[in-house]
């Protein structure tokens, strides 16, 4: 019999194990306790059950969303009774009059609070010494086979920086596997561009100029989440691809400089495009943190930093911060560097991995790389929908 018969549904579309049953469940002052067969023990507020109750009076069986507005619920609702029914459903009656509702047990252990929870943290910090290219996986074999491209985009998520290799050189190939994985977020430079060199260029990057490590759309409220550039022709001599863990660097400032730390994570840098056409400009510290103290996002680029308005005192600890993120950027040990091949796809997280690049000969032969930018938030949603996906085609 499939799980979806034996249990009600969830408010999602999510596979909930059942490794861990419920043994008992009651009510205690008007909330739900429930002992749990590893002995851990949880307690529900009627409010939340009540509103992630899947019967059909609350959420729409078709979108998984709640029909419920929050003052739908009585003030004083409370839990008055409970039971555990076959397979392990935890069925709980209400106050007011309110219909039973019935939940599944997966679901109710995974949304449980037993205490804080440790942060479930997959990112692989790096240095050259520790990983000297990207984690590389065979392109077709990941275009046909959902088992490697979702391989292709744990790398991608856990280094900060993957790479599909021998692609062929095919016209659209770029935006297709993109849109596998989620919308497009089109830029100043289109919906997907060309580093090519431009006459009148709008960035240092559609030169043949070395660039410095960086991350693009520093300019944007919410810089772009991961970029995409597929190497479709390169016969030039430099233009090496050059990659830096910026979550690597900050860690170890934290631990050897942490007054630098500190002020990358407090003051605030402005940076601007200097477009003619455009004019785009945010602000926001080198690092980003949440409330953990997790590192969430860098916001650095030499070239775009609009001049620094603060007071002597600011300012002097704001560049001497600066000035250590940099020296830690462009030194070797921090640096992967690789050739862009012909085939290669190099797929990595805008927010995280700095990149940058060697000067190569513009008159020494054609180089030809398409890039696109697409949002993280899609690419955790494709890994959660991929996994998903395999497995329940894993389950008999």
């Amino acid at each position: 019999m499939e799980d979806a018969e034996k249990h009600p549904l969830t408010p999602d579309f999510e596979t909930w194990p059942l490794a861990t049953m419920p043994n008992s469940a009651r009510s205690e002052c008007g909330v739900l306790l429930v002992e749990w067969s590893d002995g851990t023990v949880s307690r529900h507020h009627p409010f939340f059950l009540a509103e992630n109750d899947p019967s059909p009076e609350t959420l729409h069986p078709l979108s998984r969303e709640t029909t419920l507005s929050p003052l739908d619920l009585p003030d004083g609702l409370e839990v008055q009774g409970a039971e555990i029914e076959p397979h392990g459903t935890v069925r709980v009656d209400w106050s007011h009059g309110r219909k039973s509702s019935r939940f599944h047990p997966g679901w109710l252990h995974g949304n449980a609070w037993f205490g804080k929870k440790p942060r479930l943290e997959t990112a692989v910090l790096w240095t050259a010494a520790q990983q000297p290219e990207p984690p590389t996986f065979n392109g077709p074999q990941a275009l046909q086979d959902p088992a490697t491209f979702l391989a292709w985009l744990h790398a991608l998520r856990d280094y900060g920086v993957a790479r599909l290799e021998a692609l062929p050189n095919q016209d659209g190939l770029l935006m297709q596997i993109v849109e596998q994985i989620g919308p497009v977020r089109e830029s100043n430079f289109g919906r997907m561009y060309t580093l090519e060199i431009k006459d009148d260029p709008d960035s240092n990057a559609f030169t043949s100029d070395a660039l410095m490590q960086h991350i693009d759309m520093p300019t944007r409220e919410c810089p772009h989440g991961l970029q995409f550039l597929f190497c479709r022709d390169n016969s030039t001599s430099g233009g090496e691809g050059i990659y830096a863990d910026a979550y690597r660097i900050a860690e170890d400032l934290r631990v050897e400089e942490p007054k630098h730390f500190a002020a990358l994570c407090e003051i605030n840098w402005t940076y601007n495009n200097r477009a003619k056409t455009t004019s785009y400009k945010a602000s926001g510290p080198v690092i980003e943190l949440d409330a953990q103290g997790t590192i969430t996002g860098i916001r650095y680029n030499t070239w775009l930093r609009a001049p620094l308005i603060a007071s002597l005192a600011d300012q002097d600890r704001a560049y001497r911060s600066y000035r250590a993120f940099a020296a830690r950027a462009q030194d070797p040990v921090y640096q992967m560097k690789f050739a862009y091949r012909p085939g290669d796809l190099v797929a990595f997280d805008n927010r995280r991995a700095l990149h940058g690049r060697n000067g190569y000969d513009a008159a020494g032969g054609t180089r030809f790389i398409e890039g696109i930018y697409a949002d993280r938030d899609d690419l955790y949603s494709a890994i959660r929908a991929l996994e998903r996906k395999l497995s329940k085609e894993d389950t008999p």
